[in-house]
């Protein structure tokens, strides 16, 4: 009878705790906070709270971070890994290449994930490969991919690593081709976002990736075509599609909950945005509202057109003292298509620029930069530019080793207009120094042809003269009276 008790007591006091650990439950299990690390940055627009658990927006022209969230937090990325492995597959195959499905490659990934239903000794074209892979996420696909860029997905792994860094991946490690759980399969927002970068500019991977629907045609195995359509709700037309998106890659594993890459394009600016760690009902929601964040708050700005720190034409402090012809021309420029983001309203004498010259080493990369100009918000990138050797002076040579701007024209990495000292060179343009050597050399066949036909030509003067002397005789011959003769009878 105590034991019933018990029992009983037991179950009210469960009961009556109940209601207020179900209440709890969404502040205390939430398991990514909701902290927005951007908003630190000072008057830069208030970005939104989220539920995920890291998520970043990049303007993709610049690589300036609009919006981030934990976006170095390293996570799974899912089927977004999938992005890499269409850019290298891309930039090392033809699309025409016929790719064939290995044993390993279609059985290596477990049969619950998602594919097309490929068969071992099937080929598709690279094209319809990347079809299969972008839009109906087929992890076969991505392994047969690896093994026919690189013979192995081993070896394609070290190149997607490879690849990575160079795009400006920094906490990212590739394990899979597909993005299936591993332990040392990982990313973050940035480095996807970085990623991205390269498939927005790539036209075939946005062929492929704008794509809302595709039918793979019949292959050597199967004679059914295999429609495949795309995954991502922003794209498609319906209640969740975003206006201006253009291409993107969904994912989600059990242990990586839902990611999302998303591309949209509206007033001249195009967006990345990234999401991870999050879930089907807010992924979508908080797309939407980061790529509205970007775009009602930030616009694209020419740097050329703005700036005024870098008075380059007419200065005198990129032009020669004495020049041929007396005719100076500007050494350098600001790279025209320079270009940062602000937030709207935003005045551009409120940002940063600092100076890098480029040395010897590395200007034989980029021999036309001279130098890199980066520029910050309150600390904040926004975006950079060049001093490029403009195309005026590609054929003019400095006596000077090394202008006098470059040795101490510039402090803690930025430039000085001022006490520049004298300008110890002279510039030679070698096109007018070419013309010059032209007209003298015409003047000078001009004259030796002249002095070797000297005799020919008194020659053709004396006889010239001689035929007007006859001719002229002719014609008094002809005039002489007429004296008849006298009529015989």
């Amino acid at each position: 009878m105590k034991q019933y008790f018990r029992l009983i007591t037991i179950y009210l006091v469960c009961a009556l705790m109940m209601p207020r650990y179900v209440y709890a439950a969404p502040e205390e299990t939430t398991p990514y906070p909701v902290v927005s690390t951007s908003n630190t940055i000072e008057n830069w627009p208030e970005g939104p709270e989220l539920f995920s658990g890291s998520a970043v927006v990049m303007e993709a022209g610049t690589g300036t971070v609009l919006y981030e969230k934990n976006m170095d937090q390293k996570a799974y990325p899912a089927s977004i890994t999938k992005i890499l492995t269409a850019i290298l597959a891309i930039e090392n195959c033809g699309m025409n290449e016929m790719v064939e499905f290995s044993y390993d490659a279609v059985f290596s990934v477990p049969g619950n994930s998602s594919h097309i239903a490929i068969t071992p000794g099937e080929f598709l074209s690279v094209e319809n490969c990347l079809y299969g892979l972008l839009l109906a996420s087929a992890n076969e696909v991505a392994n047969a991919l690896g093994e026919h860029v690189s013979g192995s997905t081993e070896a394609f792994v070290e190149l997607m690593n490879k690849r990575a860094k160079e795009l400006g991946a920094v906490n990212t490690h590739f394990n899979n081709t597909n993005g299936l759980p591993d332990e040392n399969h990982y990313t973050t927002c940035y480095d996807m976002a970085m990623i991205s970068r390269a498939a927005v500019v790539n036209e075939t991977f946005i062929k492929i990736d704008s794509t809302t629907s595709y039918m793979i045609p019949s292959t050597n195995l199967q004679p059914e075509r295999r429609p495949v359509n795309t995954q991502h709700p922003l794209l498609i037309n319906g209640s969740r599609h975003y206006d201006g998106c253009f291409g993107g890659k969904t994912g989600y594993t059990e242990a990586s909950g839902n990611t999302l890459v998303t591309f949209a394009k509206k007033n001249g600016m195009t967006l990345i945005c990234v999401v991870m760690q999050s879930d089907s009902t807010h992924i979508y929601e908080e797309s939407t509202m980061l790529l509205n964040y970007g775009f009602e708050n930030f616009a694209r700005m020419n740097i050329a057109e703005h700036e005024t720190k870098f008075n380059l034409q007419g200065s005198g402090i990129y032009e020669s003292s004495i020049s041929v012809f007396e005719s100076s021309y500007p050494q350098i420029e600001l790279n025209r298509e320079g270009v940062v983001v602000l937030p709207i309203g935003a005045d551009f004498s409120e940002i940063e620029p600092t100076i890098a010259f480029k040395n010897k080493e590395e200007r034989k990369n980029v021999p036309n930069i001279l130098a890199d100009i980066k520029y910050t918000w309150h600390g904040h990138f926004v975006g950079s530019t060049t001093l490029d050797i403009t195309s005026s002076t590609q054929g003019a040579f400095s006596f000077a080793a090394e202008p006098e701007f470059i040795k101490a024209g510039y402090i803690d990495g930025k430039l000085e207009t001022q006490d520049i000292g004298k300008k110890e060179y002279i510039t030679i343009n070698i096109w007018h120094m070419a013309a010059i050597l032209l007209g003298m050399s015409l003047l000078f066949a001009v004259w030796y042809i002249m002095s070797i036909t000297k005799h020919q030509r008194e020659r053709w003067k004396r006889i010239r003269h001689q035929r007007h002397i006859m001719q002229a005789k002719e014609r008094r011959r002809k005039k002489r009276k007429y004296y008849p003769t006298r009529k015989l009878h």
